[in-house]
């Protein structure tokens, strides 16, 4: 179900990539790289020995959209962590750049999925995900991954980070 506000959002950011202004400026200071079947293994290796936040998130999602805010005010408070954000549903491009730029995160390891996010893309990540979103993984440097279901409680995330 889309609420008015989230609505209200959407409508407000493709009036202005219509008009051409905010997205002119904001290309170029947000990088959306691609995810596709197989980015996982590629992802956990490419971060070896080191803590790594990866958060699904997507349009169709209200609680992702309220929440990426505080994402970003989190990703200023920790830019050494690595930490990856996964667009899941099948949007323009621009529509991602522009509500990851509001929300602060112009300069994370932004994603989106370039197929649909079946049943099949979510069993590579965690064959327990059933869709839900957001959906928050915190890998730890040995490789072990604990899973947040919902909206994060940033404290639990701090008190999971000062284990290393």
């Amino acid at each position: 179900m889309i609420t008015n506000t989230r609505l209200n959002k959407v409508i407000l950011v493709l009036i202005a990539l219509i008009c051409g202004g905010i997205f002119s400026v904001t290309l170029h200071a947000t990088e959306l790289k691609t995810y596709q079947p197989g980015d996982w293994k590629i992802l956990l290796k490419a971060s070896d020995k080191k803590p790594v936040i990866v958060h699904l998130w997507g349009f169709t999602c209200a609680p992702c959209l309220d929440e990426l805010p505080r994402w970003g005010e989190f990703v200023a408070q920790f830019p050494e962590l690595k930490t990856v954000f996964i667009q899941v549903d099948d949007v323009p491009p621009e529509l991602s750049i522009q509500t990851l730029t509001d929300a602060g995160l112009a300069r994370a390891d932004n994603r989106t999925s370039v197929t649909i996010f079946d049943e099949y893309m979510r069993f590579e990540i965690d064959p327990r995900w059933r869709g839900e979103l957001p959906l928050t993984l915190l890998k730890s440097p040995n490789g072990d991954i604990k899973r947040l279901r919902g909206t994060v409680d940033f404290e639990v995330i701090k008190q999971w980070l000062k284990g290393f």
